[in-house]
């Protein structure tokens, strides 16, 4: 999913068109469970890449694929999922935190 949108640039770096920036939005943050080791495999991965920058070519492992100009963000839902997140995750994201909005502040949104 990451690779399909981005393109081939110098070398063995990939990313958006010159001059533009990615941002991949991840729905539901919280909702992979913690497994027995206590950790949360997709999260894993997500961290491994904001981390080093970098995916690996599955079919073959020596071959890295740099990822520029891209960014993440993501948003949780507070009343399912783990309720837990990689602490090493969350120190690359500013964390905002929302309550649901009263029927009156809608009404005022919307009109």
């Amino acid at each position: 999913m990451l690779e399909s949108h981005v393109d081939k640039r110098a070398g063995r770096s990939f990313g958006p068109p010159p001059g533009k920036s990615l941002i991949y939005f991840m729905d539901d943050l919280n909702m992979p469970y913690l497994d027995k080791y206590n950790t949360q495999s997709p999260i894993c991965l997500i961290r491994q890449i904001i981390d080093y920058g970098l995916v690996y070519n599955r079919a073959q492992l020596e071959e890295k694929i740099f990822l520029v100009d891209i960014m993440f963000s993501a948003c949780m839902n507070p009343k399912q999922g783990s309720f837990e997140v990689d602490l090493r995750l969350t120190r690359h994201l500013t964390l905002f935190a929302l309550s649901t909005p009263e029927k009156e502040i809608l009404n005022t949104i919307y009109h």
